[in-house]
């Protein structure tokens, strides 16, 4: 799923205002370790499906790219992507 982002942004060293979420490449396993990590980083935070920064984690897996490019998105950017993650999630 290719996202159109408001702004461009420094993703890789490229300048880019499109975000790729390929769903498809995150299995059962990778979702459990994304879990697994996110909890260990915050403490044991439960995960509750609408968590942005569990959603900004496996945005970041299914784009291919650091978790920090997800965190520096504007408000409005970092909001469309983690939604989509969200609905995802949902499904």
């Amino acid at each position: 799923m290719e996202i159109k982002l408001e702004k461009a942004y420094d993703i890789n060293g490229e300048m880019t205002d499109t975000i790729e979420l390929d769903f498809d490449k995150l299995t059962g396993r990778q979702l459990i370790q994304l879990e697994k990590e996110f909890k260990k980083e915050n403490k044991g935070e439960l995960i509750l499906v609408a968590n942005n920064a569990f959603a900004a984690k496996v945005a970041a897996f299914c784009a291919g790219v650091k978790e920090d490019d997800i965190l520096d998105f504007s408000g409005k950017d970092f909001t469309t992507v983690t939604t989509e993650v969200t609905v995802f999630l949902n499904s």
